[in-house]
């Protein structure tokens, strides 16, 4: 087993305060949004092969390199762990099956596109199934929602613009007598046409219209409804108090985005510390707030839509997306019962996601436990302080891991992980399902 040294992605959506508060890290100037834990080429992890105690620096390899020289493909290392911690909203996002990834990342490369490019949308050829568990409490977006639950909502929305806008005077929230304004006129229209796609059932119409053909026209009504918001000109929607918090979110970050109305066609859910959701290719989501621990294929492929200054591909985005009305995707656990647990052992939470690229558990001590997972691990610790010994050998080996530390383990079973006090780790592995299997729709 190996100490890692992960790296830390700082996007415009982090925070600069998250990973201090779980972490005891010190303080950032900057928004550090993402660690990564794994092989991924984009940003891997390095692993400290000694620990120097005989007077020497402790060699440093890149996880990709130590894969190589054990004999592996570097490649074929089938997850990436994260820590997400999101303080304002992230883009909303779809990801490729494995064919489409393929497909989409060999016409990148054969159009020349540098792997770093930000117009690139297939960084790898892998398709990207999705876990996360919140850590904080953590809201989401994600899947359409029933047509009669949006229909309602938008009805309601159209009546209160429309009485935003009618005053004594005749003057509209931006000042302009005597008609309405172009953003005016384009936000009363849109609603219309939302309106009306749902009415009918319609998801991809009612996506299209927004990311793609209605974009610009959209776009000039996500401002005028964005100023309305500022202003809380919306009084007849209060009583929607879910829904006008999240919008007032959105519009804050990205008050010109279109995306602000995708929003409103998705899944709304607030996960409590330990829930958890997964997400196979095709589910259109986005993260809005919270810190969560992460596991999904070794892939970095995303198609954006919207809430974002990334790069955005439409076109591939509406062809991989799932229009139908999907369930929340509450993930599948299975826990240890308080009452059937040996003494001295921690608390076990599986999720269990339909993926053949991982597997995820959170173990909560004081307790010891000795490992039985195959293949290659991940320990991370995310609370107290958690000791792992490594399996019986000649050179038997421990380490400490304090919160936001993690450790790789080549071969997973054996090793011991144990806390006499309150810790909290999770362990990620890699599972086998049956060579048919599929990854499901919720």
């Amino acid at each position: 087993m190996f100490r890692m040294i992960n790296p830390v992605r700082e996007y415009a959506w982090g925070s600069t305060t998250a990973f201090s508060e779980l972490f005891g890290w010190a303080a950032s100037a900057t928004p550090r949004a993402e660690i990564w834990m794994g092989a991924h080429p984009g940003d891997p992890s390095s692993l400290e092969l000694h620990d120097g105690s005989a007077g020497g620096a402790a060699e440093v390899v890149e996880l990709p390199d130590y894969l190589e020289q054990t004999g592996e493909t570097p490649g074929s290392f089938p997850f990436l762990l994260k820590v997400l911690a999101a303080e304002q909203p992230l883009s909303i996002q779809s990801h490729p099956t494995q064919e489409r990834a393929q497909s989409g990342f060999a016409a990148e490369e054969a159009a020349g596109l540098a792997r770093d490019s930000p117009l690139r949308s297939y960084k790898d050829p892998n398709s990207k199934p999705e876990l996360i568990v919140a850590l904080t409490e953590f809201s989401a977006l994600c899947g359409f929602r029933p047509y009669a639950e949006t229909a309602a909502e938008l009805s309601e929305l159209a009546d209160a613009v429309a009485q935003a806008r009618v005053t004594p005077a005749g003057v509209t929230p931006a000042g302009v007598r005597t008609g309405e304004s172009d953003g005016a006129e384009h936000l009363s229209r849109l609603l219309e046409q939302l309106l009306r796609h749902v009415l009918a059932e319609d998801y991809t119409s009612a996506l299209e219209l927004l990311v793609r053909s209605g974009r610009e026209q959209a776009s000039s009504a996500a401002g005028e409804f964005s100023a309305l918001l500022e202003a809380d000109e919306l009084p007849g929607f209060r009583a929607r108090s879910e829904a006008l918090e999240m919008l007032q979110q959105v519009s804050a970050a990205f008050p010109q985005d279109p995306g602000i109305f995708v929003t409103l066609l998705l899944n709304r859910l607030t996960l409590q510390p330990g829930e958890s959701i997964y997400l196979p290719a095709g589910n259109l989501h986005a993260y809005l707030h919270g810190v969560g621990v992460e596991i999904m294929a070794n892939s970095d492929n995303v198609l954006r839509g919207g809430l974002t200054s990334k790069h955005l591909d439409v076109d591939e985005l509406l062809s991989v997306t799932d229009c139908e009305v999907l369930p929340v995707p509450h993930c599948p656990v299975e826990k240890t019962d308080t009452q059937l647990r040996t003494e001295g052992t921690p608390r076990r939470t599986r999720y269990q996601a339909p993926f053949e690229e991982f597997q995820l558990e959170l173990l909560e001590f004081p307790g010891e436990i000795t490992l039985d997972h195959p293949g290659h691990g991940i320990v991370l610790c995310t609370s107290g302080v958690l000791a792992v010994d490594s399996p019986d050998s000649e050179t038997p080996r421990m380490l400490t891991l304090a919160p936001g530390e993690s450790a790789f383990l080549p071969h997973t079973s054996g090793h011991r992980l144990f806390s006499a006090a309150h810790a909290q780790a999770f362990v990620a592995t890699t599972t086998i399902l049956s060579p048919d299997q599929e990854h499901p729709r919720p």
